[in-house]
């Protein structure tokens, strides 16, 4: 029987999601709503501690159906289409829910701005990146254009936007696109190893250091300093804080 061109698979505390589309998973109406309703479901699944996206057919995302593209579209329909793809793009950025993003073969344009909607990024040898917007004269989508900029500084998300250029894994991890790069017949088991142990921490925890780190850069120190002064009597007072405690002490200092 074929994949589902969504297929969400939840166990362990871990929603692993798999696009499953045609043209190397293009985000046009076959996988674009499914993809939508699948996310939002995990996002507000309460069994649900952490989500994984993935690309099946050995690529993660081409971004917008170029096929689609170069003719005269309702532009109703367009910016309908884009509000749902911006708004699952914010929420797994800004929600409480640890993401973490697998990529094999190629993220391309709003592909690779999905990709970066992450808080982990993990790419095999075979991945390859590329704000491809320039090449048909469009500007950079899905939250590229703010999460590009975060990951490698303004200079070079700049370079990347201009000139289109396609970057390896290698380069990609050199620039802060990833966080690791794993070899492709290895990086399923590692994702979901390191997914479930996220599984199992605070998610209350999770859910406030996420918030503060992505507030750091539009703020100022005194402000995160602050927030960290009114929250942090609470988490130690939060069972988490007491269970985690009785357990590091009952294995002799070890997490």
């Amino acid at each position: 029987m074929a994949p589902d061109i969504f297929e969400v698979e939840i166990a362990d505390g871990v929603a692993r999601c798999t696009m499953n589309g045609s043209k190397m998973n293009a985000l046009g109406e076959e996988l674009l709503y499914p993809l939508v309703d699948g996310l939002k479901a995990a996002l507000h699944d309460d069994e649900v501690r952490v989500i994984v996206l993935r690309g099946g057919e050995g690529n993660f995302c081409s971004g917008g159906d170029v096929g689609t593209m170069g003719e005269e579209m309702d532009p109703t329909y367009l910016n309908e289409n884009m509000r749902l793809a911006n708004e699952v793009g914010f929420e797994l950025h800004e929600g409480p829910k640890p993401v973490i993003t697998e990529v094999d073969g190629w993220a391309v344009g709003g592909g690779m701005g999905l990709a970066m909607s992450s808080d982990l990024t993990y790419a095999t040898e075979r991945a390859r990146f590329m704000m491809s917007f320039v090449r048909i004269s469009i500007i950079p989508d899905l939250g590229s254009s703010y999460l590009l900029p975060l990951r490698v500084g303004l200079l070079k998300a700049k370079e990347l936007v201009f000139t289109g250029r396609a970057i390896e894994a290698d380069e990609a991890l050199a620039l802060g696109i990833v966080n690791r790069v794993v070899p492709h017949e290895e990086i399923a088991d590692e994702v979901m190893t390191i997914a479930r142990k996220l599984a199992t921490r605070s998610p209350r925890m999770i859910a406030v250091a996420k918030r503060n780190m992505n507030m750091a850069h539009r703020t100022d120190l005194r402000t995160i300093l602050d927030l960290e002064e009114s929250i942090q009597p609470l988490m130690l007072l939060a069972p988490e804080h007491r269970r985690d405690i009785q357990k590091f002490m009952q294995k002799g200092g070890q997490t």
